[in-house]
């Protein structure tokens, strides 16, 4: 009982430190996926939010309701917004590397729809992404997620948010490394289509009985799965050391919020 009234008494603090997790579950991959009933992810953020706020509330001064505090409140938001958000630039990476396959293997036309984002997806920019939320529950990644959450609170305290030029120049060289890795992880099959279209070319102008294109699509679709399948070990390790990186860039992002 002693808890609840303190909590009540110091719930201005609360408040902030729930705006911070709710901006996290609203970007963070994975945690913001469709899948998870929205009540369950109000749960999680209220259960996190009590945890963290008997971790500081101590060390905290309780900021006064003003106008102030509603900055406050929206900085805490924002907060929660930018660790997710450069957490989730490796699966929109991800998701853009299936996109230029579909393209180069005549999937350019069909879309499926995505259960996690409740969008249409590419087919091949769909199966990258499950591949990479499989290979994220392996490597834990959802707890090194948690992890800088709980370690943005000791790092940038509440009212601590500063935007700077480190900031903004951090998240532009993120969002443009998004196109790079993007390009990494399509290139291998990517370069082995237009090989085949560059075969059947030749195909095509040297033997002009044969229906090049009635005989390519299925070819190309074959090829491009054949590929795939021997690629996954490799993408899984590509995956893994992608992840990686992009814990890193979280606990990077956090360094610069103050």
């Amino acid at each position: 009982m002693d808890n609840i009234a303190i909590m009540f008494e110091f719930y201005p603090l609360l408040l902030a430190i729930i705006l911070r997790i709710t901006g996290f579950f609203i970007s963070a991959p994975v945690f913001n996926s469709r899948n998870i009933p929205i009540q369950l992810k109000i749960a999680c953020a209220l259960i996190l939010s009590v945890l963290v706020y008997f971790m500081i509330y101590t060390k905290t001064s309780i900021p006064e309701i003003n106008i102030g505090y509603i900055f406050l409140l929206i900085s805490e938001f924002l907060i929660g917004i930018v660790i997710g958000f450069t957490a989730q630039l490796l699966f929109s990476a991800i998701q853009l590397a299936g996109q230029s396959i579909d393209m180069q293997m005549g999937f350019g036309i069909v879309n499926i729809m995505d259960p996690q984002s409740g969008l249409q997806v590419p087919l091949m920019g769909t199966f990258k992404n499950l591949l990479a939320v499989l290979v994220f529950f392996l490597i834990n990644g959802h707890h090194f997620l948690l992890e800088a959450l709980f370690y943005s609170y000791q790092l940038v305290p509440i009212a601590g948010f500063n935007i700077n030029s480190s900031l903004i120049n951090l998240l532009i060289e993120f969002t443009s490394e998004l196109f790079l890795i993007a390009l990494k992880l399509s290139a291998p099959l990517v370069g082995a289509l237009f090989i085949t279209d560059f075969v059947m070319g030749i195909i095509a102008r040297t033997v002009p009985q044969m229906n090049v294109f009635l005989v390519g699509m299925p070819a190309k679709i074959l090829l491009g799965f054949f590929l795939l399948m021997l690629m996954i070990p490799l993408y899984v390790y590509l995956l893994t050391s992608l992840f990686e990186k992009s814990f890193k860039d979280v606990f990077q992002i956090i360094k610069v919020l103050i």
